[in-house]
């Protein structure tokens, strides 16, 4: 995970930083593994896993690389013209309709969900992980301090 994070130093912290966004339709999981840095936030990886098959359920992925748009899968009634270039998941079943996305920009990391299915257990969760790289430099060069000025009296 550590190659994963992002990082930069603010007053001589050494910091990392990732975030794991998870989205959850009913069966489906959708998780986004981000890096958070400087210049903004970047997307590592995206994976869709399906815990049990219904009948008649169809999941879809969306956007880059999929083969699919979210035009194509979008009933009627429904417009995500704007999330076009998204990548994402849909799932289709008796239920209705539900779309997924998760993507970054410079300031945020967003969880879109879109649906017109009833009776859907939807959960969202964010963990955001922050390591400090530098700490045990920074722990003896205080020790240095405190006993350089311990000495000076």
């Amino acid at each position: 995970m550590e190659e994963l994070r992002g990082g930069f130093q603010i007053a001589g912290l050494d910091m990392s930083f990732g975030a794991t966004l998870q989205t959850l339709v009913d069966n489906v999981r959708m998780n986004t593994v981000f890096v958070i840095n400087g210049a903004g936030t970047e997307v590592v990886s995206h994976t869709i896993s399906q815990n049990d098959f219904f009948d008649g359920q169809v999941v879809s992925q969306v956007g880059k690389g999929s083969g699919n748009t979210i035009m194509e899968l979008t009933p009627n009634g429904i417009n995500l013209v704007g999330m076009k270039g998204v990548s994402g998941v849909v799932v289709n079943d008796s239920k209705g309709f539900t779309s997924v996305f998760h993507t970054a920009t410079k300031n945020a990391i967003l969880g879109s969900v879109v649906s017109n299915a009833s009776e859907r257990d939807i959960q969202q969760r964010l963990d955001i992980g922050v390591q400090i790289n530098n700490m045990p430099a920074l722990r003896a060069a205080q020790q240095r301090h405190a006993i350089t000025e311990s000495l000076a009296r």
